[in-house]
């Protein structure tokens, strides 16, 4: 059987049909095999499939990272990724920082008093060494 291209495209080589009975080259011009009836056998005179289909030449191949037409500095993408979460990631702290705000804003106020503040509420009395000490 010559060699031929198969339906799928893929070049199948040439094969010799010697082995016992199976002497004849048979099947379709597509699909060769061999076979032991004469009166099966293809003529293969008649078949076309002996040049690369044309289908299989139309397109272009794909571009390679490192052609010319390829700029990585024109690639944005990942710039848009930074700035969604850029954007994300502040929308998070603004909502952590007005909980604990609204948390602060809606707690009982305590009575503090600063000690200086308690200090000069105090009943003036004579001036002790103790309060010069702690002034």
């Amino acid at each position: 059987c010559r060699g031929y291209f198969d339906v799928m495209g893929q070049w199948d080589p040439p094969f010799n049909c010697s082995s016992g009975e199976f002497i004849f080259c048979c099947g379709t011009c597509g699909f060769r095999f061999c076979c032991k009836f004469k009166k099966t056998r293809l003529d293969q005179s008649t078949c076309t499939n002996y040049e690369t289909p044309l289908w299989m030449n139309t397109g272009k191949p794909p571009s390679r990272i490192d052609d010319a037409l390829h700029d990585p500095t024109r690639d944005k993408t990942n710039l848009i990724v930074y700035i969604i979460c850029g954007v994300v990631a502040v929308m998070v702290l603004v909502g952590i920082f007005t909980k604990l705000g609204l948390e602060k804003a809606h707690r009982p106020q305590r009575e503090h008093m600063s000690r200086a503040l308690a200090d000069v509420m105090r009943p003036q009395g004579p001036c002790t060494t103790d309060h010069m000490e702690r002034d």
